[in-house]
């Protein structure tokens, strides 16, 4: 039985092949625009270009960062990139995904930050991986050191007869609850988690600014250092702001005239997804779930915190 003795089959067929053409050419026009409208462009003289990425808030997740910086690095006409931080660190993971990607990204084009308010912690761990720093006098940074904390509830629970029975793999499993004393053991080997989570954190830092372990370790106590602290301490390498940062990507990538600055666009994010997303993350949370290494900032093992 053909299609031809059958007008209707035709015709049903014609048509859903018309919708397919039609779908995807509708998709293809939506994908243009939308990649388009990802990005602000400021037109320079040169037609060579400096891309902008914005480092801000809690640094919880690398992957929209990593994208923007695998974008600027197949632009041929990119020739470096200007990182503005603004941030007070953050998860372990993401800050260091982000360092190794930049510490790759700087042996094909420039990198220089420049530092807003603060760049502490995680923040100032990825931005040691730039070319240069720029910071201005009052900006918060440094912050290198590590601390653990989690709430204890065992005292509490005991005054009012309330006890929680463990069994468990073996003597650790049950490491950091809110509900027993933490016995000298497992203090200790939380103290080697901690220590060895600091010295990542040092050998980073030496690494992307190219100094001595030793020397950025008496730096590591913890402390915030200004702007201008930060200068004396070798931490950053100029006091200037956003504009004194694209002058120096310019000149660090051999760029004549004015650059043109490609600014990605903050994409808005879907309330429901949103809303999901929060609700499990607050889930999860209180049920003292988290996974081990949660942070440069925080890092979450049952009760557990571990911040930068």
């Amino acid at each position: 039985m053909s299609a031809n003795k059958h007008p209707f089959l035709s015709g049903l067929l014609f048509l859903i092949a018309f919708i397919g053409v039609f779908g995807i050419f509708i998709y293809l026009i939506l994908f243009k625009f939308q990649v388009k409208s990802n990005y602000n462009i400021v037109k320079g003289s040169s037609p060579y270009s400096i891309g902008i990425i914005n480092l801000s808030g809690t640094i919880t997740d690398s992957s929209r960062f990593i994208s923007l910086l695998n974008h600027y690095k197949r632009d041929k006409f990119v020739k470096a990139v200007v990182i503005r931080v603004n941030s007070p660190g953050g998860e372990v993971a993401p800050s260091q995904a982000i360092y190794e990607q930049l510490m790759k990204f700087k042996k094909h084009k420039k990198v220089v930050v420049s530092m807003d308010s603060v760049a502490a912690s995680g923040a100032y761990y990825v931005s040691s991986a730039a070319d240069k720093i720029i910071a201005e006098p009052g900006t918060l940074t440094g912050s290198i050191g590590v601390i653990m904390e989690m709430p204890n509830v065992y005292k509490l629970m005991k005054k009012v007869g309330v006890s929680y029975n463990y069994i468990v793999s073996g003597p650790y499993k049950d490491i950091g609850t809110p509900f027993k004393e933490m016995t000298p053991m497992q203090r200790k080997k939380l103290q080697g988690v901690v220590m060895n989570v600091y010295g990542q954190f040092v050998a980073a830092v030496a690494k992307g600014r190219n100094l001595k372990v030793s020397y950025v370790d008496k730096l590591a106590n913890g402390m915030v250092y200004s702007g201008q602290q930060a200068l004396k301490y070798h931490l950053v390498d100029q006091l200037g702001d956003f504009q004194d940062a694209v002058k120096s990507a310019k000149k660090l990538a051999g760029i004549k005239g004015k650059p043109t600055l490609i600014y990605p666009v903050k994409r808005r994010s879907n309330l429901f997804q949103s809303f999901i997303k929060r609700a499990v993350k607050s889930f999860v949370d209180g049920m003292g779930g988290g996974s081990f290494f949660k942070g440069t900032g925080i890092v979450s093992y049952n009760s557990m915190k571990l911040d930068f």
